[in-house]
């Protein structure tokens, strides 16, 4: 079933690009800093606590949270709820009347689209009660109570009850996340988000500096119904995972309350759910209106396609979902608890990159395809005998706007991802011993974990781009049904082959087996591409389109080159002077010197060739500076 084009502000595609860009930077800025708040945490905490917080219970948060929410965020951004109305087609001898009727068919519509989007906070709440249902079953269960003290088990099991609580606290929030989304107001987002990451991680820090104090942990057991002649002294609880859960509803909290209160403040306040009654102007009499219910007197309080469209979104999203998450359970069924740790720790500074770099970039490169392909798909449906010439040229100058970003964004990030991959994969013993203590940094299965973390994070980032477009531009049913058919044949590959890869291999396995499943993902969504750009008459070749994505050849040739300068310097300065007993200190300090040489070489020689990067990076300084 075909979607019908959506409603789009009067956005014009260059305003898009720039609002986008102040986002994602402001959002890199404030997880930079909230990154750099949440080290004051790492050496408060076992491998166990962290294990726990950032596994089973991130996964559980995550889970309530993308299922509840991503399909209405998908289906949402393709309606302007409040926006411009659509240009129906409707002729009527009194041209006040026609325009009546016009004006109360935007209205009703906007506040379709506008129920719809509050329908996300049932669904979270409902989410939310079956992920706590969940978690304590879990913890209710006679193996895990076996194996656990008492104050672990209840350490665990209250910080699961907190990050649900959060979970639905934080949905409260999402009907006025889309409404910036929609508004292309994403500074708003980036601020209270970053304002919550702040407070979560000194919430964190002060819960884990308190931990060790008496009086805390009498407050917890108190708050339990616990007591200390049952349980042992207060001083041997250790209520560490339950500081995690603390921090995670106190971002929740933060970050709705600060959406509320800006909803509040803006023009035309927040826009609430309504029941949308009958009027003798009722738009839907008409026959021809794409949006017509059965019944006209009886207007329809939610936009039918759009449900449609959470509803499939929603589906999709779950294969998604579970191809993101697989890993997880992959460690849990087939590693040893000395693998998961070490993963457990890779990933939380190996995927550094993807939260504070590629995450912000995907999500505003999503919403700018979405809303330049909207563009393209309005002015297509325009009847080709009534269209004037402007119109068909407008609609080119979409479509080559829409290539040209896409294009762009995609050799941007394939930027980012060869630098950690080529470069930043030799550093990976230098960044432990600084981050994590000497004890990570001299363990060569933590080393060799991160540094597959930094390889795959190219294929991370090419895989973000490349969807981002696919999810921004499909306009049908078949087309989503197809994303989700892809993802679920990719998905049932990874299971099968990530536990033998894990057996083998370990960690590093893992992370190896995740990459084929990002490689094999970015080959559908280049297809696609490929196929949306050939219907439209812009047919290149494969050689081309690649040629368009990557690097030039010169600068490939540099990453190239800088790995191998950058490994053997790991290997002959970083690991030799370490071994005679220098301080890691001084040969890191060497180490990365050279690695330092070698990226200004590598983006020097980018900014020469580059041409379209280089103007990029020359107007937005002078936009900056004016």
């Amino acid at each position: 079933v075909d979607a019908q084009c959506p409603t789009v502000g009067p956005v014009m595609s260059g305003s898009s690009f720039l609002t986008a860009a102040r986002g994602t930077l402001l959002s890199i800025i404030l997880r930079l800093l909230s990154f750099l708040l949440s080290q004051l945490t790492v050496r408060f905490v076992s491998a166990a606590t962290l294990g726990k917080a950032s596994i089973p219970l991130e996964l559980l948060l995550s889970t309530a949270l993308f299922v509840g929410r991503e399909g209405f965020r998908l289906a949402l951004t393709r309606e302007y709820g409040g926006g411009d109305g659509e240009n129906f087609d409707r002729r009527d001898d009194d041209a006040t009347t026609g325009r009546t009727m016009e004006w109360n068919n935007k209205k009703q519509r906007d506040q379709q689209i506008i129920n719809v989007s509050w329908l996300s906070v049932p669904v979270g709440a409902i989410l939310s009660f079956l992920a706590l249902s969940m978690h304590l079953r879990g913890c209710n269960n006679e193996d895990f109570d076996s194996n656990q003290e008492p104050y672990a088990l209840w350490d665990y099991k209250l910080a699961g009850i907190l990050y649900c609580l959060a979970s639905f606290v934080e949905s409260l929030s999402e009907p006025l996340v889309i409404r910036c989304m929609q508004r292309m107001d994403v500074s708003t987002k980036a601020k209270a988000e970053g304002a919550a990451l702040i407070m979560k991680s000194l919430s964190c820090f002060g819960c884990l500096y308190f931990n060790s104090r008496g009086w805390y942990n009498k407050i917890i057991i108190t708050v339990i119904g616990g007591h200390t002649e049952t349980y042992g002294a207060s001083s041997k609880a250790d209520f560490s995972v339950t500081a995690f859960g603390i921090s995670q509803l106190i971002y929740a909290t933060v970050f709705t309350s600060i959406m509320y209160r800006r909803a509040w403040s803006s023009t035309g306040g927040i826009h609430w759910p309504k029941n949308i009654k009958a009027s003798k102007n009722n738009p839907y009499l008409g026959a021809d209106s794409r949006y017509m219910t059965q019944h006209p007197t009886r207007p329809r309080n939610f936009h039918s396609h759009t449900l449609y469209l959470v509803f499939i979104f929603t589906l999709q999203g779950l294969f998604k979902h579970a191809l993101t998450e697989a890993d997880k359970f992959v460690l849990s069924g087939c590693a040893e608890s000395y693998d998961q740790g070490v993963y457990a720790l890779a990933a939380s500074y190996g995927g550094l990159a993807a939260r504070l770099l590629l995450q912000p970039l995907e999500e505003n490169a999503r919403l700018l395809f979405s809303r330049q392909g909207a563009l393209v798909a309005l002015g297509n449906v325009v009847d080709g005998k009534d269209s004037k010439r402007k119109d068909r040229i407008d609609t080119s100058k979409h479509l080559q706007d829409l290539e040209d970003s896409y294009f762009f964004l995609v050799r941007v990030v394939l930027y980012i991802g060869f630098l950690f991959a080529a470069i930043g994969s030799n550093y990976s013993s230098a960044l432990l011993r600084l981050l994590a203590g000497s004890q990570w940094g001299s363990n060569p299965e933590a080393s060799a974990a991160l540094s597959a973390f930094c390889v795959y994070t190219a294929f991370l980032a090419l895989n973000g781009i490349t969807e981002a477009f696919v999810y921004g531009v499909a306009r049908s049913g078949n087309d989503i049904g197809k994303i989700g058919i892809a993802h679920a044949a990719i998905g049932g590959l990874f299971a099968l082959i990530a536990p033998g890869f894990v057996i083998k291999h370990g960690s590093v396995g893992l992370i190896a087996a995740n990459c084929v499943a990002m490689a094999l993902r970015s080959a559908y969504s280049i297809q696609y591409e490929r196929s949306y750009f050939s219907k439209a008459g812009m047919t290149k070749s494969v050689s081309g389109t690649l040629s368009r994505m990557f690097p030039h050849a010169v600068v490939m040739m540099a990453f190239g080159v800088s790995c191998v300068i950058s490994r053997v310097s790991s290997k002959r300065i970083y690991d030799t002077q370490i071994a005679t007993g220098r301080s890691w200190i001084f040969a890191g300090a060497q180490h990365v010197g050279v690695g330092v040489i070698c990226v200004i070489i590598t983006l020097t020689l980018s900014l020469w060739l580059e041409g379209d990067i280089r103007e990029a990076i020359l107007k937005s300084i002078k936009r900056k500076r004016e």
